[in-house]
This record gives structure tokens, sequence and C-alpha cells, in this order.
């Protein structure tokens, strides 16, 4: 974006602002301002005007650090704030225009810095000594009319006084950011809304969080209450307090309340979200968290870069119980005390003996945990290992553990397996089933290398089933470097069935639910002692009781996409191109149950196309999802909680890469080059990407919308002559033109703003965002900018590529655009290729076997648990199942 400093105090973007006097915020003229000292400068008296960028380097790291200081201090969720890029403008002894006193001068100085993703602005005050008119005007204009901050005193003879105001406590500096629709100040509130960090924390509990908005002072008693849990608070610094979070036996937001008089009135609130043990990063390390049998001697570390406040830690062993008799869940502790009063900032502990267990418990998880004194016996912050099995500790005997556990699992009810998910066949179709499946965090082809599965032999990534089945279980499926399905009788890496889903099941809380607790004492931890620490007669036995299950029955999703300027690709496969300016349906399913919008605008630079900019969908009573392109961040998520009026929350990913909200989970590990990627409950994924202001979206359907979709992706089943259905409900021929389709198809999907799902920013809204007389180029057109012969080069004889190199002039947006349609081409191809057979009967010699085949291939046979295959026979699958 261009950018200008200019002479009157003013940083403008796009355009330059001559004017020397200012006018009152906010302007609705487009212009977009900010404005450390908007008056009538004059350098010709003296003074100078400089400014400069800086990119962070070892050699002026120096002014990096004192900017990531202001900001972690001025915001509190901005702790772990790092900035990469800084501009620096400086007005240095300055004078006005017409001044009989040149000794008059104003010194004053704008820096804007980001990471990347979050921005600010500081604006730093030395002498100020003058303004002109009717003052000067201090703050932020985004031309919108609508979106803008007045520092007070702006337009007054107060503004004068500037340098010895402030809004972070410090006189003569003010700092705001700036990459919000709303510029955010820091002024403290008397009720309302908080600001917190971090905005996620453990079920153990334990996690300071601190608190900023409310106008503390030295008499606040500060309470917080966690979703009706009160646990006392402090003030940490002038405008922050400190809360811990207490344990919880479930995951979610949930609301957090707080009180400055000892919980009589809580006037402020927020969300505070509790995740998975399984998803919180490990903060205490040893190495017998691994250990198949009871240590004496080892060393335990841990991060100290984690705690504020905290100079001495005791370290402490807890374990999880649960009864499902008495109803009784329980993280239990300590169970041991392995030291007290260690200095945490030493980050390690030895121990030299044999520890005594209290209670024998096998699973559990070592603490580096607050001191008592320091922040109270049921009120301590606490950083945890990750749950592993305590071998170490309990030193059971591994075969009589795991042949116990046999014993008792025959006679256990097993129609939990008769219900678990079915696997997809091979690693594509795992990988594109995104509504169904999600990587297994510790064997996955997208953030490690095969070497990494280190507990999963042979396989080089496993997927798990997002949601339980009927009754409550789960599924984990894994592949080899060939891409196919591994079964655990025939490998130790193979996926095996869950007895209780890893993420738990509503309502948390109770035995068999809590969520990844519960499946780890009933799956992994025997896995850990039959597979892990036993031998390969024990594991085989494991399996027998959570067998893989081998994509019996499989039926691989259809994908529909979106991308380019913009080319979509329906259900069943039928592309065509359609380039409307405005808000619109691209899929409705099972009459108004699932929903996906697209808004369409026109690609920056050239007024031939549009492109899809922004998406929002929801799926039943779900929560709303809303992604947007973003020129910094490459792609912005929001979510609307369900009956929340029009109030969205942006999704902050640095802090946790997965969010789990109301029927719907969005996840944004690397967002440049994967995505985000959103799937729902009922099995639905979609997949957001976006390059050079354009977003794709790929979408995957479960088999309940078959015959029962509409929209610009298309009516669903197996019938591409019928996709072009209006609302009206005409079928219309697929052989209109582009221009046919335009008008007689895809203006007719637009939304009425009453039906919008949109995530709004202030001053726009539907009818903002829609222009009904919008006309793109129907036809490539040969662009006179771009040489012809290069087209050719690129495209072939790809019409969508060709169209889109003419309309925009850029050979990387139109190669962005054939990778996405023949990813989506391959992916199709994948479905079509590979048929999943039902299971077949057992023979008369007793063998049950269950088959798979690669169509026009080798029948696979698995042996189902307990039988012998005693022989095989040749034998093929027909498309039709025959």
């Amino acid at each position: 974006m261009l950018m200008q400093v200019n002479n009157n105090g003013v940083i403008s973007f796009l355009v330059s602002v001559s004017q020397f006097t200012p006018d009152p915020f906010p302007l609705d003229d487009g212009r977009r301002l900010l404005t450390p000292f908007w008056a009538d400068i004059d350098t010709r008296n003296g003074g100078t005007l400089s400014y400069r960028q800086v990119l962070r380097y070892a050699q002026n790291d120096g002014i990096f650090l004192a900017a990531d200081g202001i900001i972690r201090a001025s915001f509190v969720d901005m702790r772990d704030f790092v900035s990469s890029w800084m501009y620096i403008a400086t007005w240095d002894s300055v004078s006005f225009y017409g001044a009989s006193d040149t000794s008059i001068r104003n010194s004053f100085q704008a820096v804007m810095v980001t990471n990347g993703r979050y921005s600010f602005a500081i604006f730093n005050y030395g002498d100020i000594n003058w303004t002109t008119g009717t003052g000067a005007q201090v703050g932020f204009n985004a031309g919108d009319g609508v979106t803008f901050y007045s520092v007070p005193g702006s337009r007054t003879a107060a503004v004068v006084d500037i340098e010895t105001t402030s809004n972070i406590g410090v006189p003569g500096r003010w700092v705001f950011r700036t990459d919000n629709s709303n510029i955010e100040g820091l002024e403290c509130t008397t009720s309302g809304d908080i600001s917190l960090f971090p905005l996620v924390g453990s079920m153990l509990g334990g996690t300071q969080v601190l608190i900023s908005g409310p106008c503390f002072n030295a008499n606040s008693l500060i309470v917080c209450e966690f979703d009706g849990i009160e646990t006392s608070g402090r003030l940490l610094e002038d405008e922050i307090a400190l809360c811990i979070s207490p344990k919880f036996y479930k995951v979610g937001q949930i609301p957090l309340r707080v009180s400055l008089d000892d919980g009589v009135t809580f006037d402020f609130t927020g969300l505070f979200t509790i995740i998975s043990v399984e998803d919180v990063p490990d903060n205490v390390f040893s190495s017998v968290t691994e250990s198949n049998q009871r240590e004496s001697d080892f060393e335990i570390t841990w991060n100290t870069d984690n705690l504020e406040g905290v100079d001495e830690v005791d370290i402490v062993v807890y374990g999880y119980r649960e009864e499902s008799e008495d109803n009784f869940v329980e993280f239990r502790g300590p169970l041991v005390i392995v030291a007290e009063g260690v200095d945490y900032h030493v980050g390690y502990h030895t121990v030299s003996g044999l520890l005594d267990p209290e209670i024998h418990v096998d699973v559990g998880v070592i603490g580096v945990m607050e001191s008592e004194g320091q922040g109270g016996n049921s009120n301590r912050a606490a950083i945890w290992s990750k749950v592993h099995v305590l071998q170490w500790h309990n030193g059971d005997d591994v075969t009589n553990w795991c042949n116990d556990w046999i014993r008792k699992e025959v006679l256990s009810d097993i129609s939990f397996l008769s219900v678990t998910h079915p696997c997809p066949c091979t690693l594509d179709q795992a990988q594109i089933d995104i509504g169904r499946f999600s990587p297994h965090p510790l064997c996955d082809i997208g953030i490690s290398s095969p070497s990494n599965c280190i507990h999963k032999p042979g396989a080089i990534h496993c997927v798990r089933a997002d949601t339980p089945s009927t009754l409550g279980g789960g599924q984990e499926c894994c592949y080899g470097d060939e891409g196919m399905i591994i079964n655990v009788l025939d490998s130790l890496g193979g996926g095996y069935s869950h007895r209780y889903h890893h993420g738990g099941v509503t309502p948390y809380g109770e035995p068999k639910k809590v969520p990844y607790m519960s499946h780890y004492l009933v799956d992994i931890l025997p896995w850990t002692y039959c597979c892990t620490y036993g031998g390969p007669d024990e594991c085989t036995n494991f399996g027998r009781h959570r067998p893989s299950q081998t994509c019996n029955n499989y039926l691989p999703p259809p994908p529909a996409l979106g991308s380019g300027d913009p080319h979509i690709s329906t259900l069943d496969s039928t592309t065509y191109t359609f380039n409307g300016h405005g808000e619109f349906t691209l899929l409705n399913a099972l009459n108004d149950t699932f929903i996906l919008q697209a808004r369409a605008a026109p690609l920056v630079g050239t007024s031939d196309a549009t492109v899809f900019v922004a998406m929002a969908a929801r799926f039943g009573d779900s929560d709303i999802i809303h992604i947007q392109t973003n020129e910094r961040r490459v792609l912005d998520a929001y979510v609307r909680l369900a009956g929340d009026g029009q109030h969205f929350t942006r999704i902050e990913f640095d802090q946790a890469s997965r969010w789990s909200y109301s029927g719907v989970s969005v996840t944004g590990r690397n967002i440049t080059s994967g995505g985000i990627i959103v799937a729902f409950d009922g099995g639905l994924g979609l997949n957001l990407k976006a390059a050079e202001g354009a977003m794709s979206i790929l979408l995957v359907a479960p088999d309940s919308f078959r015959g029962q979709t509409q929209g610009l992706m298309g009516t669903w089943n197996g019938n591409a002559s019928d996709d072009f259905l209006t609302p009206q409900g005409s079928f219309l021929s697929p052989d209109l033109t582009t221009e046919q389709l335009h008008y007689q198809f895809g203006l007719l999907w637009e939304i009425d703003a009453a039906e919008s799902l949109f995530y709004y920013e202030p001053s726009n809204d539907h009818e903002s965002h829609t222009d009904r007389t919008y006309t793109p180029v129907f036809e490539p057109v040969a662009n006179p900018s771009v040489d012809q012969s290069l087209v050719l080069e690129v495209c072939g004889t790809n019409q969508f590529c060709i169209f889109d190199y003419q309309t925009t002039g850029s050979q990387s947006f139109a190669q962005n655009s054939v990778k996405a349609l023949v990813q989506y081409q391959q992916t199709v191809d994948n479905i079509a290729s590979f048929v999943s057979c039902p299971t077949l009967p057992a023979p008369a010699n007793g063998s049950a076997i269950a088959t798979t085949y690669m169509a026009g291939g080798v029948a696979r046979f698995v042996c189902e648990a307990g039988y012998e295959l005693s022989h095989v026979v040749n034998l093929t699958c027909q498309s039709d199942g025959a």
C-alpha cells in the first residue's frame, strides 16, 4: 500500500495530503490518515522531517526490543509480540507557518510496528510548544466516515499539552493497535468487555490469565469467575490484574467475569477457552515420561518464561482417575511432592532415589507449581508435562498388566466396534476428507517427517475421526509410504478403534466423556503397556480388541471448488465461470440446514473480473464461521456464537491452531500454505486458501447431502446435466454460455440482507458489498500488456487459465487458479478410481474375511478378529458393488 509522510504532521495512505488546516474526524472522503500532529508546519523556518523503514536484523535489534516492550506492556493480549518491521517518521524542532518567533518549536514522532499479523502505532512527543488555528488533530481516520480515533484535546488549545498526557501511563507517549477495523485506544472502563492473555488454558488449570480493561486501583478486591468457579485475583501492574484458571473436565469457550469488589458485583466480562490437555504445548519435560520401568535417578526440566511473578515452585505429580459406578472423575494431587521451594528460574531439578506413591494411579502428569504462600494453596499457577503412563513411578510388571487387561477386555462390551467410523482407504482420501477426519498430532505428514511417527512404525500419516460414534467411540486410521491403509494386525503402525473418543463426549465431565483423559485411560494406556512396552504377542492381542477399521463401506466425500476469478466446480464436477459482484449462496443443503455463502468483489487492479474475498457458513444450530482475505495476514477467521446477534470475534491462531466451537472446529496451522480448515459436526469440511487477494473455497460434502443440495455448487445427484437449478426451481441447460449463466443462473443466487451470515466491518453492510450493475468480461480478450506467446506457454489450451491470464494480466494468478483446479480434478479422479466393497459373509469353512478392492486391481484381504484366513480366491469388484 502506498504510504506518504507529509510535512503537515500527517502520514497518509494511497493519496498525499497537502491540507494544513485539519478537518475534524471522522472523514468520509476515502483518506486513510495517521496523524501524530496535523497542523500548519513549516520546515522552512528550521527543523527537519525524516522518515525511514527498518527491517529487523541483529544490528538493529535494540530498537525493536524497545518497541516490543512498549507493545507488550500496553496490550495485555500481546505479551508475546515480536515485531519484524518498523517505520519511523520524526518531526524534529519544527515551527509553524508564519511564526514570528521561530524559537517556538515542536518535536514529535510516529512509529509504526508490525509482526506481519498485528500492527501498532506509537506516538512519541518531546517539547510541544505551539498549535495553530483550532488546534492540531491527533489520531487516526479510516476514510469511511465511521472508523476513527481522536486523542482527547484534539482541535483545541489543550492539545499543546499532549506531551504531559498518555494512554499508557507514560507522559508524552500514546500507543494504538491499528490492524482491527476499530482503532483501539487503551482507556480503562468501569464496566464492559475485558482483554485477556492468554485466551486459552489447559483443562488442568493453573494458567495465569492477565486481564486489562477495568479501571483498577490499589483498593480493588479482584475476583474472577470462570464459568461459575470463583478464584481470587491480584493486581499485577497498574492496569493489569492476574487470575489463575481452575481445573475443568470439559473443553470449549466459557464466560469469564471479573469483580473489583470481592465478588459482590461482576461488571466485566470476557470469553476464555478451555482446551484439551492434548492440545496444550508441553512445558515440563523428563525422560521418565517415556520410561517402561520404575526410575530412581532422573532430571525434570521446564520452561522458565511461562510464569510471571513466580520465584519458587514445588514439583509435583498429579494422577487421573475415573469410576463409572460412582460417576467419579478426578485429577488428584499432589500424589507425590517431588521437591518444594525450588528456584523457578533455574529451570531444572534432579531427582535422586525412588519416590513412594501415596496412591497407585496409572496415568498422570508432572507439574511445576507456584509454591504455597505465593499464590495460595488452591489458587496456584502451574505448568505441566504431557499426560503419560506413570510406569516410571509405579513399576508395574508390563506383561502381567497387559495380560490382565486382555482378560478383562474379553468380558467387555464390544458393541462400539460395530459403529466406529469407516476409515478412508488411502492417504489421498484421508487428506481430503477434512469434514470427518483430522491429522493425528503425533503422526502428521504435514508437520513432521515419517521418522517422527515414532509410535507408529511403518506409518507416515494417521488421522482420527473428528466426531464420536453413536456409542461415544473414536477411530484412528494410519497409512504407509505407498499411501495404503495399514492394519494393526499386519503392522504395529496400523490405526485402531477407540472405545472412547479422543475429544470426549458432551455433556463433558462424566466418566467415559472427559476430553482426551477418558480415551487415554481406556485406549492409550493399554496400547502403551501392550504395544509400546510389551512384545509382539501382547501387541497382537491388543489389536484383536482394538482392531483396525480397514475402510469397509467407506464412501469418499465429493468435492466442490470455487477459485480463480472465480471458476466453480460443482459436486457433480461441472465447471463454469461466474463473475458476480456481491454475496451469493454457494450451497444450501438439507432445506437450509447447511448454508454456505460467498462474497465476490473485483480483483484489485482489474475491473474485468471478480474473485471470492469472503465466505460464511453454518450447519444447523452451529456457531457461524466467517473467513475473509486479508492483505497482511492472508486470511482472517471470525466466529459468531449461536444466538449472539451480530457480534463476531476474530479467531487468534497464534494462541491455538485449532479452536472448537458449538458444532464446528476451525484450524489454522499454517495459513499461508495450508489455509484454514473448517469442519462441521455433520461431516462437512471446508478448506479456505488465499493468494494475491483471491480466496479458493474447497468443500467436501457428507453423504447425507446427496440429492439435497442447491446453489452455485450444484445439485448433487450424480447427474452433471442438471446442476444449474435456479432458486425458482427451473433447470437450465448445461450448454449455456458464460454470459447466459451469469444472468439466468448466477445472479439469481444473490442472498437477501436478512439471510446474510457475514461479518461486516463498521460502515459496511450487504448493500455496500453489492453492485448489481457490474458487468464482467465473459470471454477472454487478448490483454495488450501480456505477451500472448507466454499465455500459450503457461496455459496451453486450458481455457480457465487463459481467461485468468488475460483478465488479470498476472501469470502467477493464472497458475494458482489452474493449480487449484488440477488438485480438484485429481481428487475427483481419486474418488472415482477406488471402490469399497461390503464385507463378505463367512465362507463355509468358518473363516471370515473383510475385503477392500481397487478397481481393476487385486483384492486385499484382512482377517477379522478371532479368525484365521485359510484360503484366498480370485475375485473382482465391480463399480456397482457386485
